[in-house]
């Protein structure tokens, strides 16, 4: 980044919604606000130790998060709050730079434009795929990455009866079944997931999930037609196929 400071400091922008704040509706990021934010956009408040950030937010941001963390409002503006980024010049990528805020004030500063640049990307409202989170019921129950954490000073491994393996556990054939089974998976759901898991390198070797979407032909030889219906036969080769091959063995 150039070495040249920024034409407007970062400060006089909120951290969430990235609009410019007049002096009188600047905000300090409380503990209380970190906490509302992380619980509503799944993110951590971070970048407070980076120059190139706003350390502020706007009194709007703070009271609507105050807001619908009391269930007195429904949602947020938006789902994803303004993600930054350290800018790579002053010119074309630094948005305090680029925006222009002489003349305005608490009054007319909605007219104010603001580009979406790769070091400041703008809001995203709700949607589908973004939904409306439930306010926790206190703050206790917000468990964020902003916390303190207690870090335990290191064990001797000598001293220890046992390791903890906290790598990833592949699911082997019979949890896939057990999993698909315990959700009530349809067959398109059940092959989504196991299709998923497989993206991730979640699934041992050898685990199938395509067979999903053809398995009750595996089970037709059980059936037998009567008239216009089906008759279910009693069969112990039922009970014992679905056992083995759908929930898997134990």
């Amino acid at each position: 980044m150039a070495q040249r400071g920024c034409v407007i400091s970062p400060d006089n922008f909120c951290f969430i919604c990235g609009e410019y704040i007049v002096k009188s509706q600047q905000r300090n990021i409380s503990d209380f606000v970190k906490k509302v934010y992380f619980a509503y956009f799944k993110l951590k408040l971070g970048d407070q130790d980076k120059p190139w950030a706003p350390h502020k937010v706007c009194r709007r941001c703070e009271e609507d998060l105050r807001l619908w963390f009391k269930g007195k409002k429904n949602s947020f503006r938006f789902g994803i709050p303004v993600m930054w980024r350290e800018q790579q010049n002053h010119t074309t990528d630094c948005y305090f730079c680029s925006v222009d805020v002489k003349g305005f004030n608490t009054k007319n500063k909605k007219k104010i434009s603001y580009p979406n640049l790769n070091s400041a990307i703008r809001p995203v409202p709700h949607s589908s795929e973004i939904p409306v989170p439930l306010p926790p019921s206190s703050l206790d129950d917000i468990q964020s990455d902003s916390e303190d954490r207690t870090i335990l000073p290191p064990q001797d491994e000598s001293s220890s009866d046992f390791s903890v393996d906290e790598g990833p556990q592949p699911f082997s054939q019979s949890e896939l079944n057990d999993l698909v089974r315990d959700l009530g998976l349809s067959k398109d759901a059940a092959e989504l997931l196991g299709s998923r898991l497989k993206n991730k390198n979640l699934l041992s070797p050898g685990t199938s999930f395509s067979w999903y979407r053809h398995r009750e032909k595996e089970f037709t030889q059980f059936f037998s037609k009567e008239g216009n219906g089906r008759k279910r036969k009693r069969s112990m080769g039922l009970l014992q196929r679905r056992s083995a091959q759908v929930f898997g063995e134990h």
